[in-house]
């Protein structure tokens, strides 16, 4: 059945080098005039990190960027590509939010100040290119200008930020907020960035247990909701809507059940098209060389899609790949991770994995696509196997090229050529948040 579990290296010789020259006397004069350019230098200095204290800090360059752990189809070597110019890609680690180009160099620390690394609330860019993430409250930086300020505040101590969402044209934030012990009040939030109040609050013991999901394309009055049972990491099962312009009298309307284990993945960017799973499970959790908190998340077994009309009903619904019987090798079940769809919202890329059943529980990666318009509409395309010890896909760099993350490192990967080109060797796990301009 399927599963719901949850030698150091040698001194070198000293070289001494001789002085030809002796010691010069230095005047009186030469002495003041010396400390006098001394002054002047600290002055211009201290203002220059004035003005750019809050710019992007580089970082020493990590080691070199390993070899993508991709293979054609057929076990050939993938053929590497240069990477057009004038992209920056944001990344976030555990400690950091990063920024690397594509024309070349190290990555840059930005400073984001209040910054907490949660996997359920992943970090925002809107169109504005304001950088919207959580931690101590919610936070918005200006990436021109590097300013970050803090937009929002816990209504409690005890609370945690479950969700973090923005409308598509980056005028309208909303987010939520729940108890850390379980006990107490969840409490639903929306308004301009600058402002927001709450529209909803629940009791935390009586679930559904709404965070929000998604503003619908065009909107920013109707919010997408979802149930994470009162679970604060990355679970989503069931989809409701609300309407926002009707204030504290706003009810969630329910779009998808969650009794069945199924729960939304993502809205295309340029359709209110959803993607969901008819069953979403839990996998036998990789012990070794993945991230340490994927224990609590929750995989496709199967991938649908459907329209959201005017109504706020889903209609057109079809199935692009098929939800699995219950089967007695888990080995057999396939699973997706991180579907992503094309700027276009034509083309949909995504992870799909494998669990063996052996120690540590290793998985076995592969990328796909699967064309979502045309002639081979609804065909998933392998596009490459990985030997990675664990992999996801990160946003779109252009129509044809997406980001993926493979055993500490970034790389990009066109999906018409088959050719991949490396990114940043991050030293760690890191999640693509954005590629801008």
């Amino acid at each position: 059945m399927k599963q719901h579990v949850s030698s150091p290296p040698e001194h070198e010789p000293e070289v001494r080098l001789k002085r030809s020259l002796r010691p010069q006397l230095i005047s009186k004069g030469g002495v003041i005039v010396f400390l006098v350019l001394i002054c002047l230098l600290l002055a211009v200095t201290a203002r220059q990190l004035l003005r750019t204290g809050s710019a992007a800090k580089p970082v020493a360059a990590h080691s070199s960027i390993p070899v993508a752990p991709l293979q054609n189809p057929d076990g050939s070597a993938v053929s590497a590509m240069h990477l057009p110019g004038g992209h920056r890609v944001l990344y976030q680690t555990q400690g950091h939010i990063y920024t690397v180009t594509t024309d070349g160099g190290a990555p840059h620390i930005l400073n984001t100040p209040g910054y907490i690394y949660n996997r359920a609330v992943p970090v925002v860019v809107t169109t504005n290119k304001e950088l919207l993430y959580s931690g101590n409250g919610i936070w918005s930086m200006s990436l021109p200008d590097g300013q970050a300020r803090q937009i929002a505040t816990f209504p409690s101590a005890d609370q945690v930020i479950t969700s973090l969402t923005v409308s598509q044209d980056g005028s309208t934030l909303a987010w939520s907020s729940a108890p850390q012990n379980g006990k107490g009040t969840i409490h639903l939030y929306a308004g301009n960035l600058e402002h927001t109040t709450q529209i909803y609050q629940q009791s935390a013991t009586q679930c559904p247990c709404y965070r929000a999901f998604s503003f619908l394309n065009g909107s920013s009055t109707h919010l997408l909701l979802t149930n994470d049972r009162g679970d604060h990491r990355s679970v989503h099962f069931g989809l409701w809507s609300i309407d926002l312009s009707q204030g504290t009298a706003a009810r969630p309307q329910q779009l998808l059940n969650d009794e069945k284990q199924q729960g939304p993945l993502a809205l295309a960017p340029q359709a209110n098209t959803l993607l969901y799973s008819s069953f979403l499970g839990y996998v036998p959790l990789q012990a070794t060389n993945a991230p340490d908190d994927i224990s609590g998340l929750s995989y496709a077994n199967s991938l649908s899609l459907a329209s959201i009309d005017g109504e706020q009903r889903l209609s057109k619904a079809q199935v692009i790949l098929p939800e699995q019987p219950d089967l007695a090798n888990t080995a057999v079940y396939h699973w997706v991770d991180t579907p992503q769809f094309a700027p276009d919202s034509q083309t949909l890329a995504y992870v799909g994995f494998s669990v063996a059943s052996q120690k540590n529980f290793p998985r076995q990666f592969a990328l796909y696509t699967n064309a979502l318009h045309g002639p081979t509409q609804g065909d998933p395309k392998l596009l490459v196997t990985s030997t990675a010890n664990y992999l996801e896909l990160g946003s779109w760099l252009d129509a044809s090229t997406v980001t993926f993350y493979a055993d500490n490192a970034l790389y990009a990967l066109d999906v018409q050529q088959d050719t991949v080109a490396p990114l940043a060797a991050t030293g760690t796990y890191a999640h693509v948040i954005a590629v801008i301009e």
